[in-house]
């Protein structure tokens, strides 16, 4: 009887299972790393789509892993169980040098390999790009708001500077800008855009998954991060940090008329659209405010420059928080809170000092709004103002 020709039959046959074990566990690697896009939102940037390729590689790795452990250990269930009635003992491996080499190699090379691979993607996607559109974004409890500067250079189509109201037209003779402010963020498909990140008061996180970005805002410090979109359409926004009661608040979401509420991002088709339908209409109303303090109050409220929406409910802005009192009203009933005290000076005194009353019921979370234009809650007293002969109409 030949034995060669059995030892070498067996050997062949164990390799050739060798092969197929590789090939099935890079198979399924494969397989696992192609549920990426069915798990997460649609890729929105250019961003997205290198984190998702990053991430696919992962998977396929960990898949690949997880399948070879798993494969091994169900092996050796089956090939090394005891037999029926061996009581013996199991034979007495001491280790083997090269198994332990080889399992402490690849995983060191798999590590540096990722290693490499996510700092490139990393510089790619916070590299700066050519034309940026730069947008300032501030977070406070519970709101982001998301100013927009207007130079003398991206005026509003038809507006020249010698239409401009006479206050105006000095702020740019000064050299500076004049800015409005969205509780949305505004930009155009194939559009790289630079958002500078400031906190107010506690840490947030600035997140859109559909654009795959992430950045923690921090108090007194500036972060920033970029994505460029390429697919049209309106992307969720929301604070990943734990930032107080009213955290979720800060996460878009749709009104009963299925309005958008809150931040959100939207990406319209191209630029002319974006001036058309948001950047024009807004610039317009600052560069060329209403005279009546009433109606100037109400378009500040409503611009989101301000974080009351996410606290304060007032049914004529379609507010619905439940942080701070009801602003249903409150022109009547801000003058019989503090014997003495009328009704303009009481909502005064509740912006610029709100811990000095502090309605039954409720935290004393309301930030205070500074006359200082160094301080980061700085509000115009011109804007107070108007805030307050809006309010007194309610």
């Amino acid at each position: 009887m030949d034995l060669g020709k059995f030892t070498s039959n067996g050997r062949s046959s164990s390799l050739v299972w060798i092969v197929a074990g590789g090939l099935a566990i890079i198979l399924g690697g494969l397989v696992l790393a192609s549920f990426t896009p069915s798990i997460f939102p649609t890729e929105g940037s250019v961003q997205a789509q290198q984190v998702d390729t990053l991430f696919r590689f992962m998977l396929f790795i960990g898949g690949a892993i997880f399948l070879l452990v798993n494969g091994v250990l169900l092996f050796s269930i089956i090939r090394f169980r005891a037999k029926p009635g061996d009581m013996s003992d199991g034979p007495p491996i001491q280790g083997n040098t090269t198994l332990e080499f080889v399992w402490t190699v690849i995983p060191a090379i798999i590590v540096f390999v990722l290693t490499i691979y996510s700092f490139q993607v990393w510089t790619s996607i916070t590299a700066p790009q050519e034309n940026e559109q730069v947008v300032n974004v501030t977070g406070q409890r519970f709101a982001w708001s998301f100013n927009y500067d207007i130079t003398d250079d991206n005026l509003p189509e038809g507006v020249t500077l010698e239409q401009l109201p006479e206050q105006t037209r000095e702020v740019y003779t000064n050299g500076d800008v004049v800015s409005f402010s969205s509780p949305q963020l505004h930009t155009w498909v194939g559009q790289p855009v630079h958002v500078l990140l400031n906190s107010q008061d506690v840490n947030h996180s600035f997140w859109i998954p559909g654009m795959r970005i992430k950045q923690d805002l921090l108090p007194g410090r500036q972060t920033d991060i970029r994505f460029t979109p390429i697919e049209e359409g309106v992307y969720r926004i929301a604070c990943a940090e734990l930032c107080g009661s009213g955290h979720g608040a800060m996460a878009g979401t749709v009104g009963d008329d299925d309005s958008l509420q809150g931040a959100w991002l939207i990406v319209h088709p191209d630029e002319q659209t974006f001036l058309r339908e948001f950047y024009n209409p807004e610039a317009q109303k600052v560069l060329f405010p209403p005279e009546d303090p009433v109606e100037l109050g109400r378009q500040i409220l409503a611009s989101g420059k301000y974080p009351c929406a996410t606290c304060h409910s007032l049914s004529s802005l379609n507010w619905t928080g439940a942080q701070a009192p009801n602003l249903d009203g409150i022109g009547t009933r801000a003058g019989t809170r503090i014997s003495g005290t009328n009704a303009h000076d009481y909502i005064h005194d509740s912006i610029r000092n709100p811990t000095h009353f502090v309605v039954p019921g409720f935290q004393p979370i309301m930030p205070q709004f500074s006359d200082d234009p160094g301080a980061l809650t700085y509000m115009p007293e011109e804007d107070l103002e108007a805030i307050i002969a809006f309010l007194l109409t309610q």
